[in-house]
Formats: C-alpha cells, sequence, structure tokens
C-alpha cells in the first residue's frame, strides 16, 4: 500500500531456524524485484497475475514448498484420472480443481516472457526514476501529505497521498473525471495499515501505480492535476 519491499530474506531465514512456514503476499512485487524462494527460505508464495507481471485480470498463482503440509478445500474433476474416484492428492493436482484458465495463462505466460526480455532490473530502476520524480513534485505541493519512504531503497512504484480538506474518494474522481488519470483510492485491501497511518478516520489515500509504459509527461501531468485539485481544497 505504501511502496515498501519488507527484508523477506532476513524474515524467512529466521522462520527457517525457528521451524515457522513463511508465507509471502507478492502480489505488488512479483514482476517488479526478483523473488528467489529458496534463497529466502520461502515457503509459500502467492502472487496476482495482472499487476507487475501483466497478466489478464483473473489470473494468479501460488507456490508451495514440496515439504508443506497444505490441504485442499475444493475438489472436482482434473481431467487427469476420471476414471479415479476422488480428488488426486499429488501436487499440483491436489490444488486444481476443474479446467483451468488457460487464456489466462496464456496472457501471464506472455506477460513474464516480455519481463524476462527487458530485464526486471532494467524496469525496476526506470520505475523508481519515475517515482522519485513524483514524489518530489508531489511534495512540493502545499497541502499534499506523503505516505512514503525517503530513499528509493527497498520501495516499488506505488506512492500513496492525501490532499489535506479532501476525502481520498474525492481526488480520485477528480483525477479521473477532470485529468483522466487513473489511480486507487481507499483502503487498498489493507485496512489494518491505514489504522496505523491514521488514514482509516479519512478513508484511506489516493495511490499512484508507476509502470515501464508511463512517461515523464505522464508524472508531470499527474503532478499539475494534484497541484489543481490541492490549491482548491477546503
Amino acid at each position: 500500500m505504501i511502496g515498501t519491499i519488507q527484508p523477506v530474506a532476513d524474515i524467512g531465514k529466521h522462520c527457517r531456524e525457528a521451524g515457522i512456514y513463511f508465507a509471502v503476499d507478492a502480489s505488488q512485487t512479483a514482476g517488479h524485484i526478483p523473488i528467489d524462494v529458496q534463497a529466502m527460505c520461502i515457503d509459500l508464495l502467492a502472487f496476482t497475475g495482472h499487476k507487475c507481471l501483466f497478466g489478464p485480470t483473473g489470473i494468479g498463482g501460488s507456490y508451495i514448498g514440496e515439504d508443506v503440509p497444505i490441504r485442499g478445500t475444493r475438489f472436482g474433476g482434473t481431467g487427469v484420472r476420471s476414471a479415479y474416484p476422488f480428488h488426486l492428492e499429488e501436487f499440483p493436482y491436489r490444488m486444481e480443481v476443474g479446467t483451468l484458465n488457460i487464456v489466462g495463462v496464456a496472457g501471464l505466460c506472455a506477460g513474464n516472457r516480455w519481463i524476462r526480455q527487458q530485464g526486471i532490473e532494467n524496469l525496476h530502476r526506470k520505475d523508481m526514476d519515475l517515482w522519485e520524480r513524483l514524489r518530489d513534485g508531489l511534495r512540493a505541493v502545499d497541502g499534499v501529505i506523503l505516505y512514503c519512504a525517503e530513499s528509493t531503497s527497498n520501495h516499488n512504484g506505488v506512492l500513496s497521498f492525501n490532499v489535506q480538506g479532501w476525502e481520498a474518494g474525492d481526488v480520485g474522481t477528480m483525477l479521473d473525471v477532470d485529468y483522466n488519470i487513473a489511480c486507487r483510492t481507499g483502503l487498498h485491501c489493507a485496512p489494518l495499515v491505514h489504522v496505523q497511518l491514521g488514514t482509516d478516520k479519512i478513508h484511506g489515500s489516493v495511490r499512484f501505480s508507476i509502470g515501464p509504459f508511463n512517461t515523464e509527461q505522464h508524472i508531470d501531468t499527474a503532478i499539475e492535476a494534484v497541484k489543481e485539485i490541492a490549491a482548491m481544497r477546503r
């Protein structure tokens, strides 16, 4: 929600030493930064396909370590051994029910192929250059409150903010309707983070997400739009 990348490798090492299974939510990082489940001692990892992996909506995945005792909660045909009266126990079939989203898998594969061609480090570097430009521009706007780190180290390309005197949802509506700028507003599926920030009482924050198809002109346009909105604040 605020773009901070946690020290996953250090946490994973401590969990492994303590005999604790380590689960990681990589919905905002898979495709944006390199992830090595072995080196980071990750036992379970979940990711979505429609964000940094450039797949279509409705596709995602999970990594489950071979020694993790996990049970399925849904059961149905796999098309592997149709005469068998019970759901299969072996991986990956024990976690799969019914026909896979083949179209979504193909789209996810295409997005992953493009990321590999571009180089994940190159994409991350470009995103963070634009992120710095956006952060510095918004920081200079009177009435804008930023929720982010000072450094681009251990950070991804999302930036959350609020404009004093405005509800986050109202700012998002103006950005969309008046300036044709897409953003996310609200609690961003992370209500406890907003409780920690104190933004839960004002219905969350506005979040810009930067990707490899954004340009410096996009960033400058967003900054100017927020500046105009802030100038109208109550």
